[in-house]
C-alpha cells in the first residue's frame, strides 16, 4: 500500500525556479522509435517527470531549470534533438497551486 517516503525540495532553493511543461510530438510511433525517445528522455537531468499521454502530444514532460534561458539552450540543444521528436509545445508556469497553499 505504501510505496515509499520522499523529500519535497523546493526547486529555487537548487537552481530550478522555472517549470515548464512541454508537449512532445513524435514523427513515428514504431516501437523502436518510442523507445529510443523513452531512453534518451529520462537521462535528461531537467526532467522531473514524463508522461506517456493520448491527445495532442505524444508525452508531456515536466522541466524544471534555472531561468527562461537555460530553457532556451535546454530546448534548443537537448530536447529538440532528442530521437523522434517531431514538435515541441512549450507551457511555462506561471504559479503552482497544491494542498499546501491554502
Amino acid at each position: 500500500m505504501i510505496r515509499g517516503y520522499r523529500a519535497m525540495v523546493d526547486p529555487a532553493a537548487v537552481g530550478r525556479g522555472l517549470r515548464v511543461f512541454a508537449g512532445v510530438r513524435l514523427i513515428r510511433h514504431a516501437r523502436a522509435d518510442v523507445v529510443a525517445f523513452e531512453r534518451a528522455v529520462v537521462r535528461l537531468p531537467e526532467v522531473a517527470h514524463s508522461h506517456h499521454v493520448t491527445g495532442n502530444y505524444d508525452y508531456l514532460l515536466q522541466v524544471e531549470v534555472a531561468d527562461l534561458p537555460a530553457y532556451e539552450d535546454f530546448h534548443a540543444n537537448r530536447l529538440a534533438s532528442l530521437p523522434g521528436v517531431a514538435a515541441v509545445t512549450s507551457y511555462v508556469t506561471m504559479k503552482t497551486l497544491t494542498a499546501d497553499t491554502r
